[in-house]
């Protein structure tokens, strides 16, 4: 038991290190600095110009123009958790700048947890950066402090954190060209099968047999619940959506079994490539 504290608490600050070491090469890379550009831009777009819908203003609209922001922080947000790990692992195994990490005493986990940690900060900035600013931007001009919209974002970074990991555990097994398509694939299926799940609306809008159905369903309860993670924070903020009941919370934690299992599987893929 000793042993095993005394090794996890050697791991830790290696953890930082090699997350420090990430943060260093997307700087590097000058991703960051697109990442941020685009971020702004959006904030510049959503407060200047005007949104009409069926003819009516909606700028003056503040839950329309907190959805909008949360929209854009969940879309942008989870592209860069499906595209970081692709670039970042994928530029590392074919220019195997792994070597000198490997070369130190430290082990695949430790690798993988201070890769995805890194770039689960970056995206962490990248989220205090648009909903700070525009939340400020909203107290500046009197505008209420949407706590909705932070629990909204916080509970997301489940989902950005599974496609991080997710995406290390494709790229690892399948190289970097499946990576990001076959986490995006992944991310749609799964979003499309909780709609239908999740949401009674849509669930009617299809017509299918109670075998079919009771098959989704399986598969439902078994894939990463990315979809049903979504529709729950966009609930808190869009009260319209018609079923806002226990699967949220449970998918959080449903998606946080699968962040476990992404390490067991990173695992397992190292140790049989022998890094």
């Amino acid at each position: 038991m000793m042993n095993s504290f005394s090794w996890i608490q050697n791991q830790i600050p290696k953890v930082f290190s090699i997350a420090f070491l990430t943060l260093r090469e997307t700087l590097r890379k000058r991703i960051v600095y697109f990442i941020f550009i685009i971020s702004a831009l959006f904030l510049f777009l959503n407060f200047t110009c005007q949104i009409q819908i069926g003819g009516q203003n909606q700028s003056g609209n503040p839950d329309f123009q907190v959805y909008v922001t949360f929209l854009f922080f969940a879309f942008w947000n989870t592209v860069l958790a499906l595209f970081l790990p692709v670039s970042l692992l994928g530029d590392e195994l074919e220019n195997k700048t792994y070597i000198p990490v490997f070369a130190r005493p430290v082990s695949a986990l430790t690798y993988v947890g201070g890769k995805s940690l890194g770039v689960l900060l970056l995206v962490f900035a990248n989220g205090i950066f648009l909903i700070g600013t525009y939340l400020a931007k909203q107290q500046i001009g009197g505008g209420n402090f949407s706590w909705d919209l932070l629990k909204a974002c916080f509970t997301m970074f489940f989902v950005f954190y599974f496609l991080i990991l997710s995406g290390f555990v494709i790229v690892l097994g399948f190289g970097k060209n499946v990576g990001f398509f076959g986490g995006l694939a992944l991310l749609v299926f799964s979003t499309f099968l909780d709609l239908f799940i999740y949401e009674s609306a849509a669930a009617s809008m299809v017509q299918t047999s109670d075998l079919k159905k009771q098959i989704l369903e399986v598969i439902y309860w078994i894939l990463p619940q990315e979809g049903t993670v979504f529709f729950f924070s966009s609930s808190i903020l869009a009260k319209s959506l018609s079923q806002v009941h226990y699967y949220g919370e449970y998918s959080l934690i449903q998606i946080s079994v699968w962040i476990f299992l992404c390490f067991g599987f990173v695992k397992v893929i190292l140790d049989r490539k022998e890094l």
